[in-house]
């Protein structure tokens, strides 16, 4: 068997695996939309404990549902990824057209680290998810 046809890498069923590169790429235009007009909401109370978090939240929840219903991990990882990209994306607009002056959060050039971490972190909640399916499945039989 080689590692292209592998269930664990890319899901079991080739259908839910679209479903779920689908479902990346909704992360992706959510979380583009929702940083880009970061700005437009800027003084409504509660924003930043409210929408900063909500799209890595929500890209943690698909994901941990993904590898539930499919054990694809690297096909399920990428969501939180593209919620990452979206950001980076989102930043990269916000500094084209001068929205704010400078922004590195991290200090280092945060471009090649946050979507590794994504990734490292999205393995983790799809392994998770995997192993729960498999841990309930053989709690079933």
């Amino acid at each position: 068997m080689s590692y292209t046809n592998s269930p664990v890498l890319f899901g079991r069923d080739s259908q839910r695996t679209r479903q779920t590169l689908a479902i990346a790429g909704l992360v992706f235009l959510a979380s583009l939309v929702l940083y880009t007009s970061f700005p437009v909401y800027d003084g409504v109370p509660y924003t930043y404990l409210l929408i900063l978090p909500s799209i890595p939240l929500i890209a943690a929840a698909m994901t941990v549902a993904s590898a539930y219903r499919n054990e694809g991990l690297i096909v399920s990882a990428l969501i939180p990824v593209m919620a990452v990209f979206g950001l980076e994306l989102s930043l990269g607009i916000w500094l084209y057209f001068n929205l704010v002056p400078s922004y590195d959060p991290s200090g280092f050039g945060f471009v090649p680290l946050y979507p590794i971490v994504a990734f490292v972190m999205g393995l983790v909640l799809a392994g998770g998810g995997a192993a729960v399916r498999r841990l309930r499945h053989a709690i079933r039989s």
